[in-house]
This record gives structure tokens, sequence and C-alpha cells, in this order.
């Protein structure tokens, strides 16, 4: 946080705005802290209603994945939240997410979350309007499903539908819950190169169908990063063999028909 201010000498978000034409900072239009230790942030556009959705996950002030948007050099008033745990020293509950702007100007946004005390992440999904409420609450995508789901990314289908795609363990792999996106998060080798998923969802969250194991394609879904991107014919990702390698894939998955 920033010299002088309230939250000096602690470690939050800042939100800073660039003139896209001359690359300077507008500082008024900037915002000091909206979550404690919010390593885990996301954000996305949508050109349709001219609209930021920021999210931060923090764990004490408050302990929650908030959601904030950000339109025309103005902070939007409504607010959007999923109530997680922190210990006020940097662990949380919520380990890695996305955002996305659909094809009319609303989002919708994916991230894992673990409950205190061990229990495997899970895959959540919400959808929200572009004022910040809530269209689908937040809600558990696979219920009953065993072991972890991670690294969490979405695209948008024109319909409405969104591609999610995440990472699938069989236990639970995830214990260090001071790991952000960029740090090696030691996941067994099978996992990295096995558990990459597709699943597709409504508007509602309701998943469409049974997920597809695309690991066989030879380029796992990388798990740190939000690697999923629309494509005028389809999706792509990039995709490293692990943390540290210096050779990238690209996978390109066409489709076959209209959407």
């Amino acid at each position: 946080c920033r010299d002088g201010e309230w939250c000096a000498g602690h470690q939050g978000d800042m939100m800073q705005v660039l003139d896209a034409a001359t690359g300077e900072q507008r500082g008024a239009e900037g915002k000091d802290w909206r979550a404690s230790h919010s390593c885990k942030q996301m954000i996305a556009y949508s050109p349709v209603s001219n609209t930021f959705l920021i999210a931060n996950a923090g764990d004490y002030y408050p302990k929650e994945l908030l959601f904030n948007g950000f339109r025309g050099g103005s902070h939007l008033s409504g607010k959007a939240n999923f109530i997680g745990w922190g210990n006020g020293g940097g662990k949380q509950g919520v380990t890695q997410g996305a955002i996305r702007a659909g094809p009319i100007g609303a989002f919708a946004s994916v991230w894992t979350f673990g409950e205190e005390g061990g229990s495997p992440d899970k895959l959540y999904f919400a959808s929200l309007s572009q004022n910040v409420a809530f269209l689908q609450p937040p809600k558990q995508l696979f219920l009953g499903a065993a072991g972890s789901e991670l690294g969490a990314s979405l695209a948008s289908f024109p319909d409405g539908r969104w591609l999610v795609a995440y990472t699938q363990a069989d236990t639970d792999v995830i214990t260090d819950y001071l790991r952000i996106w960029f740090d090696d998060w030691r996941l067994p080798a099978g996992v990295r190169t096995g558990g990459s998923r597709l699943a597709i969802v409504d508007s509602s969250g309701n998943v469409l169908g049974a997920p597809v194991n695309v690991s066989a394609l030879g380029a796992p879904l990388q798990v740190e990063i939000n690697h999923l991107v629309e494509r005028p014919d389809g999706f792509g990702w990039m995709s490293l063999d692990g943390p540290g390698k210096d050779t990238a894939k690209v996978a390109h998955l066409r489709c076959q028909r209209a959407l």
C-alpha cells in the first residue's frame, strides 16, 4: 500500500489506470486496496458494455473473492462476492481463476476453491452483469466428483454457453495455499500430462454432457496461468511441459460446426 495511506506497511491490491493514447497514469482513477494479500487477481474487459470486471481474493479484509467494476473512468457501485477463508498471513481458499466477457456485455468467472482444513480444490462458476450483480450466483460445477479440479479458465460461445478448461487430479494435490499463479505448484507429473479437461457449461452453470480429456493432444493445459483464448474458428491455448521449461506448444481446437 502507498506510504501515507491508512494501509501503509501492508500488502493489498492496487489498481492503476493508464491513458491508452499516451501511456500516462491517470492517478485520480486508480484505487488502493480491495483485498488483503490479494496475490490472486482476475480482470476482463467487455467492448460491448465498455466495462472492466476486476476480482481480488483476500485473506483477511475481506476473506472473500470480491468482484468490482470500472467503466468510463468511474468505479461502479455494484459489488459481488464469494465468501472464502484466510489466515491474515497469505493463506486463503481461492487458488486460481479467470474472468471472460460474453457476447452481450456480461461476464462469467470460474475459480478453484478449497475449504479450510485440507479438502480438495473444487471448481466454481458464476455469471455477472455489466453492473456487477450476479446473474448466476456462485455454484460448484462438478458436485459429487472425487479429487481436485485446478487451473480454471474459460472462453465464450456466441450462444451464451461457456467452454471451461481445467486440470483434474484424483487426490488433493494442492497443500500449500500460499502458492500463486506463477509459482511451481509441485504437481505430480501424471496430473500435468494426463489431467487436462474441457467442459461445456450453460449460462446457469449446468455442465452439458461429460468433460472431455484432451491430454492426448500432447499440449497439456497449463495449470499456473490463464491459458484459454478465443479464435475466429475455435479456441486455443499455450502449453509448457512444466515450470521452468523454455519450449512452448500452441494448441488450436477448431470447431467443426456453427456454434
